[in-house]
């Protein structure tokens, strides 16, 4: 029953909030680890190469890990196990231009997730980009297809890509988080979601679940882009009987940790993406000397181009971002050394907390599965394609 399985992830994750409960980008050092010395000391005398076979294979890492976590359970062990229902082969039979214009792996997303669409009520694709998962959608079954989209350029492409091959396929253009898209859901639908996010498919299954429709394929993501600054339950069961919720106050931190797994990069997308991390850990360092302050500042997304130019450049920009007016030492060297020594340490914090990526996001799949089921829906939960393909595989499917 999804209830038991979400009670003992619940107990588990709250009984080890220490390991994973904290701000990792805010701290100076390793975090306390429920002051367990042992495993701090045994982190540090990882070297380099031990370090990426780790991060690459958690598995190799667990028995060590044990040694210091009794009760860490292993990241494929059964409590974190779902039904797979992925199927390895693309559909052979689809006209390339489907394709035109889809990374491969996002190609295979599509197909995939378009596999488990299997009945000919007529579909509403929500938060729907440019409409592709319709379209396969209404290739493969015949049914009748919309889309419901907030961006207003996708929605000219999908419907121009829809026109061009001939599809009839409707666009919506509405923002769905204040309510333009909830006419749109019927009794006698299917809504699909892949991929959107937070308070995105939240919406979704609170108005679906109201008008009731009749069947939900959800694919969640980005848990923290939510309005709320810590974490509300969607079922009553996990708002009622939650021992996590009452001892932890998730916060968009929390849930930033349930989606860090990241499909394997090329060499030099990791090489950015640490690069990224290291620059900002040394900004901090260099704002907290200057502003002569302990508290961590958050820089916001910023053009990735910055990461080409020199880092004096990137704090630059920061600094007009952010309207901060201190002046600027000539030598910014020491700081990249600080940012350095910094960034070898969440590295190694992230070995320990790589452990609870997937029971906090089954956690959350789980309490979406819930509440679906307290508003009358028989629901399963599943993997739709591979982790390979992506690691938010994971598939919600709802039923009258």
């Amino acid at each position: 029953m999804l209830s038991d399985r979400f009670d003992k992830i619940d107990k588990y994750l709250a009984q080890l909030k220490g390991y994973w409960h904290y701000s990792a980008f805010s701290l100076d050092g390793y975090p306390a680890f429920n002051d367990n010395n042992e495993l701090i000391d045994f982190l540090e005398s990882i070297n380099q190469e031990e370090l990426l076979l780790y991060q690459n294979n958690p598995g190799l890492l667990h028995p060590f890990l044990k040694a210091f976590i009794p009760d860490l359970l292993d990241i494929n062990d059964p409590l974190f196990q779902v039904e797979d229902i992925t199927t390895k082969l693309l559909s052979s039979n689809i006209p390339f231009w489907f394709q035109k214009g889809i990374k491969g792996r996002k190609w295979t997303q599509i197909d995939q997730f378009s596999e488990h669409i299997d009945d000919q009520l007529p579909v509403l694709e929500w938060c729907a980009g440019k409409g592709h998962l319709g379209r396969l959608i209404h290739y493969k079954q015949h049914s009748s297809i919309s889309a419901v989209e907030w961006n207003i350029d996708l929605c000219i492409q999908g419907r121009d890509i829809a026109k061009q091959y001939a599809i009839p396929q409707t666009f919506h253009h509405a923002n769905v988080l204040l309510g333009e898209a909830d006419s749109l859901l019927k009794p006698a639908q299917h809504v699909v979601a892949l991929h959107a996010c937070g308070d995105l498919h939240s919406h979704l299954i609170n108005v679906a679940g109201q008008c009731g429709t009749a069947k939900l394929t959800i694919s969640p993501c980005c848990y923290h882009l939510m309005e709320d600054q810590y974490y509300q339950a969607h079922s009553h069961h996990a708002l009622h009987t939650s021992h996590l919720l009452s001892e932890v106050k998730l916060s968009k931190q929390d849930l930033k940790l349930a989606v860090s797994q990241q499909s394997t990069s090329g060499s030099r997308q990791t090489q950015l993406n640490d690069q990224e991390v290291w620059w900002r850990l040394s900004f901090d360092c260099l704002q907290k000397t200057m502003g002569n302050t302990q508290q961590y500042m958050n820089v916001p997304s910023f053009p990735k181009t910055l990461l080409s130019q020199n880092f004096a450049e990137f704090v630059k920009w920061v600094m007009l971002c952010k309207n901060l007016s201190f002046h600027l030492p000539e030598d910014l060297s020491g700081f990249l050394i600080q940012g350095g020594e910094r960034f070898e340490k969440l590295r190694r914090g992230e070995l320990v907390s790589q452990y609870f990526r997937r029971p906090l996001e089954l956690w959350l799949v789980y309490d979406r599965a819930l509440r679906l089921q307290e508003l009358g829906y028989q629901v399963q939960v599943s993997t739709f394609c591979q982790a390979q393909v992506t690691p938010r595989n994971l598939l919600i499917q709802a039923s009258r």
